[in-house]
């Protein structure tokens, strides 16, 4: 601006040169964000940090946010950075970065320069100065991570087994760069001299777990790192015996097996005794009735003990009935035939050392029975009702059981009915199948005693059947609790006067 006097005025010249954009007035503060929130320091390692810039007294264009920045970046990476460069990034409104900082213990500089407006632009980031620069001096402080573990000078990874007993042992890691402090971790138990990166930890008699080394330096709280290395021992392991279940004939000698093991421990229970001199791995097996056998293993060096073997059994009875299961066809007590099908018998029993023994027929006559061991293959063309029963046994006894099989002339239709519980003991059932009129079915039930062919009950079905009980369920029971245990007959008389017997045993 210039005055000049001009009759007796003073006139006021301006001139014009446009908006002048520089860096005048302006300047850029560098910060410092997660994960320390400091410029003190840094971490490598994979730590990612950030940092922002803020260009002070610059109103517009979001208080400079907005405006194009150059960030360059020593000793470290920026995310995101160039392809070419990963250590240098231009970019329009990139106010902020993240920088990976390089695993050295040094410095680390973060350099920011304003260049200008963005690019596209808008009207109030066109003012946008250029040129101004902060740097930032940033301590890398860097903690490397321990190597494998060593135990007596030799280095070890994933897991080591030391002897049982408590002898020392020297445990140690190489110098760790920067670290200033060396924590140890070892198994419960354990006890530990020295420090630093070399230590002597000594075990307890059989206790192994984990030993760890956890490294830090004084200058960066909460920077760790961390080797660890898993301890066994040699246990003793669970036992195996090796033998089935048995069969107490006679005094029987049998082993088991285990790890570690520098002696076992026999336990028997009911009427069983298991003596082994010595507490070795084998044991001889008397007895005088039903038991069990289980063994433990004991490693004196370890101090410690297994849990016990899975128990076998032990027998010294006969056969039990209940353990004894026969089967028409995979099927149940009693089954039904069309005459002349047949029907494969199968019989079946845990217990061990049984033998199956001879089939035999209630109306051999009438039957065609083959068998041999435990499956026996039957057939009739005789409509009735037949009891087969097999016999088997070991050295103390023997036991027989059986099963009903009604033979009937399926194409005359005749009702198909189910007899059961068989062998029964409180009541037996009689059901009949729903697809048959009343009329078609058993006008009288009578039951009969093996033994010496007596009526002991008898039922008017003809009464029962308009009975509302008999419409749901189509069942007829008999009360047979306080008949004497044994064979019986029941007797099925139809309106015509024919009759069918199905044999029933009481136990």
């Amino acid at each position: 601006m210039k005055t000049q006097k001009v009759g007796g005025l003073v006139a006021f010249v301006f001139y014009c040169f446009g908006l002048l954009v520089n860096a005048e007035g302006q300047s850029l503060t560098l910060n410092c964000g997660v994960p320390n929130n400091t410029c003190s320091y840094a971490l490598p390692n994979n730590v990612a940090h950030d940092y922002s810039v803020v260009m002070n007294s610059f109103s517009i264009c979001n208080k400079g946010a907005g405006c194009k920045y150059k960030w360059e970046v020593t000793n470290g990476v920026i995310v995101s950075g160039s392809t070419d460069n990963p250590s240098i990034l231009e970019a329009s409104g990139k106010s902020q970065i993240t920088v990976i900082w390089n695993n050295t213990n040094g410095n680390g500089v973060v350099k920011v320069t304003s260049t200008g407006k963005p690019n596209p632009s808008n009207q109030e980031c066109d003012q946008c100065p250029v040129g101004i620069t902060q740097t930032k001096i940033i301590p890398i402080r860097y903690l490397g991570t321990p190597g494998n573990i060593k135990i007596n000078g030799v280095a070890q990874s994933g897991s080591y087994q030391i002897n049982c007993g408590t002898a020392p042992i020297n445990v140690s890691v190489d110098p760790v760069t920067n670290a200033t402090n060396y924590v140890w971790t070892y198994p419960a138990g354990w006890s530990i001299s020295g420090s630093g990166n070399i230590v002597t930890l000594t075990p307890n008699a059989g206790a192994g777990g984990v030993i760890k080394v956890t490294t830090s330096r004084n200058d960066v709280p909460g920077l760790t790192t961390s080797s660890q290395l898993t301890i066994t021992r040699p246990l003793p392991t669970k036992p195996v015996i090796n033998s089935p279940d048995i069969l107490l004939c006679n005094p029987k000698t049998i082993t088991a097996s285990a790890s570690n093991a520098t002696s076992y421990n026999w336990v028997a229970t009911g009427g069983i005794t298991a003596n082994s001199p010595g507490n070795t791995n084998s044991a001889q097996i008397t007895g005088v009735s039903d038991g069990t056998v289980k063994v433990s293993a004991t490693s004196s060096v370890c101090g410690t003990t297994s849990a016990f073997s899975t128990s076998i059994n032990i027998k010294r009875s006969a056969p039990l009935p209940a353990s004894l299961l026969v089967t028409a066809n995979g099927g149940g007590s009693p089954d039904f035939m069309c005459n002349g099908a047949g029907v494969m018998l199968n019989a079946y029993t845990a217990e061990p050392g049984t033998q199956f023994g001879i089939w035999t027929s209630s109306d051999p006559g009438n039957t065609i029975l083959n068998s041999n061991g435990g499956t026996a293959y039957f057939n009739s063309y005789v409509n009735n009702c037949y009891g087969i029963d097999i016999t088997v046994s070991n050295c103390f006894g023997s036991v027989q059981k059986g099963i009903t099989i009604c033979v009937d002339n399926c194409a005359k239709g005749t009702p198909i009915y189910k007899i059961f519980p068989n062998p029964a003991k409180d009541q037996v059932k009689i059901r009949f199948d729903d697809k048959y009129d009343v009329t078609q079915l058993p006008q009288v039930i009578m039951l009969f005693s093996g033994a010496g062919a007596k009526e002991v009950r008898m039922v008017q079905a003809a009464e029962q059947y308009a009975a509302a009980a008999f419409g749901q369920e189509r069942t007829i029971a008999l009360s047979v609790g306080d008949l004497p245990r044994g064979t019986y007959y029941l007797r099925l008389v139809s309106r015509d006067g024919s009759s069918e017997n199905v044999r029933l045993v009481l136990e």
